[in-house]
């Protein structure tokens, strides 16, 4: 196989960090998280340290621990948030750190801060905002520079940036109907 093609590559050329950049991918989608782990490691010391190759070790670790963010995983995706604040996957995982840990609050915290500078194609926007919902935490409110922003705008923009809303709250709604705070929201916006 291709895997085991580059996997003999790299025990003759151990100090090919392109190649475990390669590799590390591959192995964690297939399952194999342990190798998945040293081969992030590998590609740490041979390609130097970012913020996504330590967010990257970190999640390899949590699912080596099956599921779970290990004391470990956590220091990396800690790690990850130092060198960039605005790492996505660590902040996430930091979130659901806490959410292990019992804090719900900063759990809530955490994601509600990574939604407000999420863009609104954001891939990972909708879990995030599950995990919200299953806090009982609402997504974040407009900031009051946006709503300072919706005086300047002609009221049909107005009316379809607050009618978007609506929507997108409705079809959160109609796949977690348990979220009794948004049906109310979104009671009070129509």
């Amino acid at each position: 196989t291709l895997v085991g093609q580059v996997e003999a590559h790299l025990e003759k050329n151990p100090r090919d960090g392109r190649g475990w950049e390669v590799l590390a991918p591959v192995l964690a989608r297939l399952g194999r998280n342990d190798d998945a782990v040293r081969a992030y490691r590998n590609v740490l010391s041979f390609n130097g340290e970012t913020a996504v190759r330590r967010a990257d070790l970190g999640e390899a670790m949590m699912m080596a621990g099956n599921g779970v963010v290990t004391r470990e995983a956590k220091a990396e995706f800690e790690r990850a948030t130092s060198l960039d604040g605005a790492e996505t996957k660590a902040r996430y995982y930091l979130g659901m750190a806490a959410l292990q840990d019992g804090d719900d609050a900063r759990a809530s915290a955490i994601w509600s801060e990574l939604l407000k500078s999420a863009p609104a194609d954001a891939p990972w926007r909708k879990p995030v905002e599950q995990q919200l919902a299953k806090l009982g935490a609402s997504p974040p409110q407009l900031s009051a520079d946006d709503i300072a922003a919706t005086r300047d705008m002609a009221a049909e923009q107005r009316a379809a940036m607050v009618g978007g809303m609506v929507e997108r709250l409705s079809a959160r709604l109609k796949e977690n109907s348990d979220d009794v705070q948004g049906w109310l929201r979104l009671v009070r916006a129509y």
